[in-house]
C-alpha cells in the first residue's frame, strides 16, 4: 500500500508522482490540504494525468490495485478499516496537527499493516505527517521524504527528516518511479504493467 501526504505545493507534486503510475499500480491513499470546494476538480485534474482511476475516498472504498483514494477537503479524516479488505473510514473530527483531514491520521490507522506499506511526505507547511510518518517507520514501513530543493514549501519533509521519520529523501522527480520500483519488489511484475 502507498500512502501520501501533501500540502503547499502538493497538487503539482501529486501529479508528478502519478505519472509514473501505471493503470494496475498498488492501492494507494493520499490526503491533499486543500478547499472543500476544489476536492471534485482535483479528483477530475488527477484522474486526466494518470493512468489509475483516482476516486474521492469515503467510507467502504476498498483499497485495491489500480486505485488511488484521494482525501482533499473532505468532511473528516481518512482511516483504515483493516480486516479481510482494506477499506476507507471517513471519520468526522477536530482538526488534527491543524487539519482536516489530518496526513498524521492517515499514516496513524495504517501502522498495522506498516510492514506493507510505503509512505511518503511531500511539500507542505507545518508538521502535518511528521508524528505519523515516525509511526509508520517504527512499525516497519519504509519511508519517503521530499528533499528541500525540490518542494515548494520545504516544511513538513524537513520536521519529519529532523524527527528521523524518513529514511530516504529524494527530488520530487524521483519519487514515483522510485514507489514502483520498490512495490514491483513485493509484488508480480505483470501486476505493475499490464493495463485495465
Amino acid at each position: 500500500v502507498v500512502l501520501i501526504g501533501a500540502s503547499t505545493g502538493g497538487i503539482d507534486a501529486l501529479t508528478t508522482i502519478l505519472s509514473a503510475f501505471p493503470a494496475n499500480c498498488p492501492p494507494t491513499a493520499i490526503v491533499q490540504h486543500t478547499g472543500r470546494n476544489f476536492s471534485e476538480t482535483l479528483v477530475r485534474l488527477l484522474n486526466n494525468r494518470c493512468a489509475a482511476e483516482v476516486v474521492m475516498a469515503q467510507t467502504g472504498v476498498v483499497m485495491q490495485p489500480g486505485r488511488i483514494c484521494l482525501a482533499g477537503g473532505i468532511d473528516g479524516h481518512l482511516r483504515f478499516d483493516i480486516g479481510a479488505k482494506i477499506t476507507c473510514v471517513v471519520q468526522p473530527g477536530p482538526e488534527v496537527s491543524g487539519h482536516a483531514p489530518s496526513i498524521d491520521e492517515m499514516f496513524a490507522s495504517a501502522v498495522p499493516i506498516a510492514k506493507n506499506v510505503i509512505a511518503v511526505l511531500l511539500t507542505g507547511m507545518g508538521r502535518d505527517g511528521a508524528l505519523g510518518l515516525q509511526s509508520l517507520r517504527a512499525a516497519g514501513a519504509q519511508t519517503i521524504g521530499q528533499d528541500e530543493a525540490s518542494s515548494v514549501v520545504y516544511g513538513m519533509p524537513r520536521v519529519a527528516f529532523e524527527i528521523g521519520a524518513v529514511q530516504t529523501q529524494m527530488a520530487l522527480d524521483k519519487i514515483g518511479p522510485e514507489l514502483m520500483a520498490r512495490c514491483s519488489d513485493v509484488l508480480p511484475r505483470r501486476a505493475l504493467l499490464r493495463s485495465t
